[in-house]
C-alpha cells in the first residue's frame, strides 16, 4: 500500500494493488479476475515474489522447501498462464522474470532458491522460445548478481570491491531498458558473461576451487535474510 501511494505522489498517476498469493493457484486466478475488471487488461506482467532460507538442505524444513519451489517457480505458471492469453489476443504484451544468476551457478546453504531460480530459468527459456511466432509478446529475464535488499541480507563474498552487490535502482532500470528494447535475457553486471563461458569448459574441479577462492563456497554462512 505504501509503495501504491509513493507512486500516485510522486508521478500524479493512477495506482491499484491488490494482495495475492502467488503460491495458490486459485488466489491468483481470482485476482487475476479482479483486476481485469477493476483496471483492465494486464499486459506487462512481472514475476518477482520469492523467498529464501539461507539453509543446507539437511538442516532445511520440507515445509520450507516446499514454499520457496510454489512462490518461486510454480507461481509464474499461475501467473502466466492468468495474464498472458489476453496478451495474445491484442497482440500485445510482455513477460518479464527478475531471475538470478544463481539459476546458472548455485551456492551452498542456499540449495532452495538455487533450485528454484534453475527451474525459474528453463520455465522462462522455453515460454521465450514459444512465443516467437507470435507477434507483439514478449519476454524478458533478468538475471542479476546479488542485489543489496534484506532478502540476502548478510550474504558475503572475498572479494566485495571486485564483486558488489547491485543497487535495486539500477537492476529496476535495466529491466524497464529490456523490456523497451525486447531483449530476452539480460545478465548483470555484463562480467556475469564469463561465468556462463568458463562453466562451458572448465572442468568440475576447476570451477569449484573459483567458488572456494572468491568466497562463494562460504558466502551463506553470515546469512540473515529474510524468509
Amino acid at each position: 500500500m505504501e509503495t501504491c501511494e509513493e507512486i500516485s505522489l510522486t508521478t500524479g498517476a493512477e495506482c491499484h494493488y491488490f494482495l495475492c498469493d502467488v503460491a495458490n493457484r486459485e488466489d491468483v486466478y481470482k485476482q487475476a479476475k479482479v483486476v481485469r475488471e477493476k483496471v483492465g487488461d494486464v499486459t506487462i506482467l512481472v514475476n518477482n515474489a520469492a523467498v529464501v532460507h539461507g539453509r543446507s538442505l539437511l538442516d532445511s524444513d520440507d515445509d520450507a522447501l516446499m514454499k520457496t519451489q510454489h512462490i518461486n517457480t510454480l507461481g509464474q505458471f499461475w501467473t502466466t498462464k492468468a495474464f498472458l492469453p489476453r496478451m495474445l489476443e491484442l497482440c500485445h504484451g510482455h513477460v518479464v522474470c527478475i531471475n538470478s544468476i544463481l539459476s546458472l551457478s548455485s551456492i551452498p546453504g542456499a540449495i532452495d532458491y538455487c533450485t528454484s531460480k534453475a527451474s525459474s530459468l528453463a520455465f522462462m527459456e522455453s515460454l521465450t522460445l514459444g512465443l516467437l511466432d507470435c507477434p507483439g509478446v514478449g519476454c524478458t529475464t533478468m538475471l542479476p548478481f546479488h542485489t543489496n535488499t534484506d532478502m540476502f541480507q548478510g550474504m558475503r563474498v572475498r572479494f566485495p570491491q571486485l564483486f558488489p552487490p547491485l543497487n535495486p535502482e539500477l537492476v529496476a532500470q535495466r529491466t524497464v531498458d529490456a523490456v523497451r528494447t525486447n531483449t530476452s535475457f539480460v545478465y548483470l553486471p555484463w562480467t556475469m558473461h564469463a561465468l556462463v563461458i568458463l562453466k562451458s569448459f572448465l572442468p568440475q574441479a576447476a570451477l569449484e576451487e573459483i567458488q572456494r577462492f572468491t568466497g562463494c563456497y562460504t558466502c551463506m554462512d553470515t546469512f540473515k535474510g529474510r524468509t
